[in-house]
């Protein structure tokens, strides 16, 4: 075996010396928080340019990487051109390797950091045992998280991986390796369970009316059309006959001139005045 070189011998010492505090915790966090949102697209990839120094890497300028509090840790958000984006940038992964490895964060503290709940539709795996294939030694205790989005074509997969060299580590983990957010189409039945998850029963745009009345639009992009809800709410209210197919919701967009229209859901507000 070769002796070590000085500059392994630094390296090694200033690695076995670093150590973790509150204050890096809370950042780890926060900076968590803003990559969930960068990947759910509430937030956009230009946030991280801003608020954590990430900046574009590889010839192929297909991901974002920083060094966030060590250099030893590695932060890659990759994602492809797309010209429908914010700045043509549609986020597709993120993954964040710790080094060293992060105490002093538990599951359930990063389950409340990102909004992960255990319900039955996140369809969550708690403390599940990874194995070395060699030698079958234990290696990390993973849980995976689907997380559902109001809007979009997409979910959010979240793994999470501590270390773990025994069985009681696994059941009990405290060091945290690695965290992975990946955007996932939503097929045919996840999108069901996204829709009853978020609007239950509501009729949507292209379903037939089953009771006349008053109804007004329930968006699933809250956020773009967060203007109706200052309009008065007469203006917020439509006539819908039974036996007809809800609408689109009719909006001037001021960007193009025109008249657009978007698919919604539709909440009965009261029967028509006869």
């Amino acid at each position: 075996m070769k002796p070590m070189t000085e500059h392994e011998a630094q390296f090694r010492r200033e690695y076995a010396a670093f150590q973790y505090t509150d204050e890096m915790r809370a950042k780890i966090l926060d900076m968590l928080r803003l990559v969930e949102n960068v990947m759910a697209g509430t937030r956009p990839v230009a946030a991280l340019e801003n608020e954590l120094n990430a900046r574009i890497k590889g010839e192929d300028e297909i991901s974002y990487g920083a060094d966030f509090l060590s250099k030893w840790g590695e932060f890659t958000l990759r994602y492809k051109p797309n010209t429908a984006y914010p700045h043509g940038i549609e986020p597709k992964s993120f993954y964040f390797q710790f080094g060293p490895y992060l105490n002093g964060v538990s599951l359930t503290q990063l389950e409340s950091a990102l909004g992960l709940n255990r319900e039955p539709e996140s369809e969550a795996v708690i403390n599940w045992p990874n194995f070395n294939m060699h030698t079958g030694k234990t290696t990390d205790s993973t849980s995976t998280y689907q997380k559902f989005l109001r809007c979009g074509d997409f979910y959010l997969g979240i793994t999470i991986s501590y270390n773990a060299d025994s069985m009681e580590e696994v059941a009990h983990p405290t060091l945290l390796k690695t965290i992975i957010i990946d955007r996932i189409p939503l097929s045919s039945e996840r999108r069901k369970t996204r829709d009853k998850l978020f609007f239950g029963d509501l009729p949507k745009t292209g379903d037939t009316c089953q009771m006349s009345g008053i109804y007004v639009p329930v968006f699933p992009n809250e956020e773009k059309f967060a203007w109706v809800k200052q309009a008065t709410w007469k203006n917020q209210e439509y006539g819908m006959a039974a036996g007809y197919p809800f609408q689109s919701f009719p909006w001037h967009n001021p960007k193009t001139g025109h008249t657009e229209y978007e698919p919604v859901y539709w909440q009965f507000v009261r029967k028509s005045a006869v």
